[in-house]
C-alpha cells in the first residue's frame, strides 16, 4: 500500500510541474508582449502549484521590477539564488534591481557574484563598470568596459560610457575614438556626436566639431542647438 501511494504522490508531482511549466511559458508569452499584469497571475499559478520551481520565481522577479515592486523582486531572486547559488544571471538580476534602487555597492557585489559564476558574463562587466561610475570609480569603471569589449560585447552605449569616462579624464584623441565606434554601432546615437563634438573642440578642431553638434542637433540632442550658437559666437 505504501508502494502505491508514493506512485501516486510522484504523478501527481510530475503533473503539478507540467501545469506550473504551462503557467510559467505562458507568463513568458505575456512578458515579451509587454502584458505583466497577466504575466503575473501566470507566475503565481505556476508557484502554486510547484512552490520549488525556481523559474518561476526568476521570471517573477523580473515582472515584478517592470512592475516597479523592487522589494518583492529581490524577495523572488533571493529565492532562486537560496536554491541556485551559481546561477550567475540571478546574481546579475539581483544587481540590476540594486542599481535601479541607488543601491551601487549591493550592485557591485552582486555583479561580481555573477562574473565569479561566469567569467565571460559580458553584460555583468558593463554594469558593474556603470555602477562604479556611479560611486566615481573612474578607473574601476574603465577596466570593466575593456573587460566587456574584450570578450566581444557591441554595445553603442558601452563605447559611450568609456568614452565619457576618457573624456573626464582629459584623453580628448581615444575618446573620439571610442565615441566614433559607439556611432559606427548607432548612427542615431544623438548623444555620441555631441560628446564627440566637446571632445573636438577641446582639442580646437572646431570644423569637426561643428559637424557633429550638427548631426546631433538633428538627431534631436536638447543642448546641441545652444552649443552651435555658443562655438560660433566664440568663433568670431
Amino acid at each position: 500500500m505504501r508502494r502505491l501511494i508514493w506512485i501516486i504522490w510522484i504523478i501527481s508531482l510530475a503533473a503539478c510541474n507540467r501545469a506550473a511549466v504551462e503557467s510559467n511559458n505562458r507568463a513568458m508569452e505575456c512578458i515579451h508582449r509587454g502584458m505583466y499584469e497577466q504575466a503575473l497571475e501566470e507566475l503565481n499559478a505556476a508557484i502554486t502549484s510547484a512552490p520549488a520551481y525556481l523559474p518561476a520565481y526568476f521570471n517573477r522577479a523580473i515582472v515584478r521590477a517592470n512592475m516597479r515592486m523592487p522589494g518583492d523582486a529581490l524577495k523572488d531572486i533571493d529565492r532562486v539564488i537560496a536554491g541556485d547559488p551559481g546561477n550567475a544571471r540571478a546574481h546579475y538580476y539581483r544587481g540590476v534591481i540594486h542599481e535601479n534602487l541607488g543601491e551601487n555597492r549591493e550592485a557591485i557585489q552582486d555583479y561580481s557574484r555573477a562574473i565569479a559564476c561566469d567569467p565571460a558574463f559580458r553584460d555583468a562587466y558593463h554594469y558593474r563598470g556603470i555602477a562604479r561610475y556611479k560611486m566615481n570609480d573612474l578607473d574601476g569603471a574603465l577596466v570593466d568596459y575593456d573587460a566587456a569589449i574584450a570578450l566581444g560585447l557591441e554595445s553603442s552605449a558601452l563605447f559611450f560610457n568609456r568614452g565619457a569616462i576618457l573624456q573626464q579624464q582629459g584623453r580628448f584623441d581615444e575618446a573620439i575614438t571610442t565615441y566614433s565606434h559607439s556611432i559606427r554601432i548607432d548612427p542615431s546615437n544623438a548623444n555620441s556626436y555631441y560628446n564627440r563634438a566637446i571632445s573636438r573642440l577641446c582639442l580646437d578642431n572646431l570644423r569637426e566639431a561643428l559637424q557633429d553638434l550638427e548631426i546631433s542637433r538633428r538627431l534631436g540632442h536638447p543642448g546641441a542647438a545652444g552649443t552651435i550658437e555658443k562655438v560660433l559666437e566664440r568663433a568670431r
